[in-house]
């Protein structure tokens, strides 16, 4: 799985370019944003990603890693007995930063600001997050993120790597989620079938249970 990750790897390097860029055009941040993204469901759709992250969750130790899976678990009890759009802090959010910023999914990284992207044969484009609108919307030249080739690349490997694991079922889950899945906690997807991920030591349970 190595080398599919390495490639995930470079496309993400290729968006943190390409955000980075755009972020400066509209000297645009997130500090101090009240509609913080991380309180966002988001549902993310590729294996390649969870694996990506769990690259990043085998970096923490035993007392951080039962404390992400306590947080996990009561996110995904507040998201089933709730709306949709129930906003709730991200089980990786630890004091205003992302624990596995290195390994963070492509929707955490590439959020916020303005894009275009052509899939089914049609143009799709995006005016940002609420703060971007508010403020940036109409003080500069158009600069939006072309995310197309970034969605392609990504799910070629996507492809490649269901292929490894010979997996042929949807797959949908939110970052708490992925994070029981990652730690055999569990995790949601739209087919019977589950992704067999790896996963780490037994003996690390979760702390501050509640």
């Amino acid at each position: 799985m190595n080398a599919f990750l390495q490639r995930l790897a470079e496309i993400y390097r290729e968006i943190d370019k390409a955000y980075t860029a755009s972020q400066a055009h509209y000297n645009f941040n997130c500090e101090g944003c009240a509609d913080n993204c991380c309180v966002t469901k988001f549902h993310h759709h590729t294996i390649v990603e969870e694996l990506y992250l769990a690259e990043g969750l085998k970096k923490l130790s035993p007392e951080k890693t039962g404390a992400v899976i306590s947080r996990a678990e009561e996110v995904v009890k507040i998201h089933e007995a709730s709306p949709e759009d129930i906003r709730v802090i991200c089980p990786l959010n630890e004091d205003g930063l992302c624990i596995p910023y290195a390994n963070r999914p492509m929707i955490c990284r590439i959020h916020g600001l303005p894009y275009e992207l052509f899939r089914n044969f049609k143009f799709e484009t995006g005016d940002g997050c609420y703060r971007f609108i508010t403020e940036k919307e109409n003080t500069a030249k158009d600069f939006r993120i072309n995310r197309t080739a970034f969605y392609l690349d990504i799910a070629q490997t996507e492809r490649e790597v269901r292929e490894k694991l010979n997996f042929t079922g949807r797959y949908k889950k939110t970052t708490a989620e992925m994070v029981l899945s990652i730690y055999g906690r569990g995790g949601q997807t739209d087919d019977e079938s589950i992704v067999q991920i790896p996963q780490r030591s037994p003996d690390v349970m979760p702390t501050n249970k509640k």
